[in-house]
């Protein structure tokens, strides 16, 4: 019996214009700078187009993110590239909405049985294209120490709320 080969997922078409957007401390509260600077990159996905970046800073977000190995951080950006393009549009149905977040606008939250989580956030739009930028991105390990930077929640609610 011959094996089948699976089909590779077919992942966005990637440019670079030059757009970036300024996030602040307002914006994204756990910065340790008064603002940053996202490179955006322009993806399409069939007829879906949308500017993507990406800001995951503070060190225990930082930690959390380098903790993933390539296979695991190959499965985030799957699980962007599979589930974005229909969410640019308006909406995906495996896509959640993190709750008591430090933010004055959403967090939105992407996850797979296997633990690894992506988080992040929309900043409106530049030439009629929504921007959706990376602000954390971990696996269920480290999901509490990520909840604890990006939400307001205490010990046990993040416990909770890491377990679903």
């Amino acid at each position: 019996m011959e094996a089948t080969a699976e089909a590779p997922r077919k992942t966005p078409e990637i440019r670079r214009e030059g757009h970036s957007i300024t996030v602040r401390k307002d914006d994204i509260p756990w910065l340790e700078t008064p603002e940053y600077k996202v490179a955006l990159v322009t993806m399409r996905h069939g007829s879906v187009e949308f500017l993507f970046g990406s800001a995951i800073q503070s060190k225990p977000l930082l930690d959390a993110a380098r903790q993933l190995d390539g296979h695991r951080s190959e499965i985030c950006n799957n699980l962007l590239y599979s589930h974005l393009p229909a969410y640019a549009e308006g909406f995906h149905p495996r896509i959640s909405t993190v709750t008591n977040v430090r933010t004055r606008q959403p967090i939105f939250e992407i996850g797979n049985k296997g633990g690894q989580r992506v988080f992040f956030m929309r900043f409106g739009r530049i030439e009629g294209r929504p921007v959706i930028v990376k602000v954390a991105v971990c696996d269920k390990a480290r999901e509490n120490k990520v909840l604890s930077q990006i939400t307001v929640g205490s010990k046990k609610y993040i416990k909770q709320s890491a377990r679903l």
